[in-house]
């Protein structure tokens, strides 16, 4: 299994859902709709999710 990271190219915001995608663990289009609509019913928790995984990830290292 691939090791998640963040991402930069092709990121909106900080490069988690681009991440997941890159270590194979679905769309990144699917993980932002997973994000935004768990945001708009449940009070923002997957808000604050997204915010601790933009800092546990390790940036992706320029080649």
């Amino acid at each position: 299994m691939t090791p998640i990271i963040r991402t930069k190219k092709g990121a909106w915001f900080l490069g988690v859902c681009k991440g997941l995608e890159k270590s194979n663990r679905g769309n990144a289009l699917l993980w932002r709709l997973v994000f935004f609509v768990g945001a708009c019913f449940t009070f923002g928790i997957p808000i604050l999710i997204y915010l601790g995984l933009a800092v546990a990830f390790p940036i992706e290292k320029a080649k």
